[in-house]
């Protein structure tokens, strides 16, 4: 998806194709062609809400049912590997809360198209955005959910992760974070991984401000 374009230009060339594409055949073997653009809100990389079709529209956004009966559907134009900014991930944390509090289901019916049909989207924001926001994780703009062992990395710890090795490195999480004594007796910010702990010490220099806790230095001490 080239972003560089204006977000009107992106919507609207999406919209020719959901009117040309063939959705599917009627009962009568017809073909079913869209409407329209398949999505009721669009979501800019601002953050900025653009009301795209009415709201009681029924739309073939992810031709499932009942879903596409029931379900608000949200785009996020982003393609690939693309990751959507900070500001699209508020705003799509905005229009979910708003949408629950209007009596429309719970967090667990935040659903990714690729629930529901046969496809790679919405790619990116599985992890970044529909995971973490369903199982009541505060969305950041710098993180991934992993849904193998059910935790989120994000904030300083992510950018370590991503930095120093990754999943070949450090595994996956096994913890979210939480408060923990450290070895200096102080309780600091730990998150663990199958294969290191990471503590935050916000006192350090930036670059020294995720430190990995010495494992070894704590066993032999436990052995004496």
């Amino acid at each position: 998806m080239d972003l560089s374009r204006p977000v009107l230009e992106i919507l609207q060339s999406e919209a020719v194709y959901h009117v040309t594409k063939l959705w599917a055949y009627d009962w009568d073997s017809r073909p079913l062609y869209g409407d329209g653009l398949m999505y009721h809100l669009a979501i800019g990389p601002a953050g900025e809400k653009l009301l795209c079709r009415d709201i009681e529209s029924v739309l073939w956004h992810c031709g499932a049912w009942p879903e596409n009966a029931t379900a608000l559907a949200v785009h996020v134009p982003i393609g690939g590997d693309q990751r959507a900014t900070a500001a699209q991930l508020r705003a799509l944390v905005e229009v979910c809360d708003n949408w629950i509090v209007a009596g429309h289901g719970g967090r667990a019916d935040v659903k990714g198209h690729q629930e529901l049909s046969p496809t790679s989207c919405p790619g990116t924001l599985m992890t970044d955005f529909v995971w973490p926001y369903r199982e009541g994780v505060q969305v950041m703009a710098s993180g991934q959910w992993f849904p193998e062992t059910g935790h989120y990395v994000g904030g300083g710890f992510w950018t370590y992760w991503q930095g120093r090795g990754g999943l070949a490195l450090f595994g996956y999480p096994l913890t979210d974070e939480r408060p923990k004594r450290c070895e200096d007796g102080k309780v600091r910010t730990v998150q663990y991984f199958e294969r290191a702990v990471f503590e935050y010490w916000p006192e350090n220099p930036p670059a020294y401000q995720v430190l990995l806790r010495r494992l070894g230095a704590e066993a032999l001490a436990r052995v004496g």
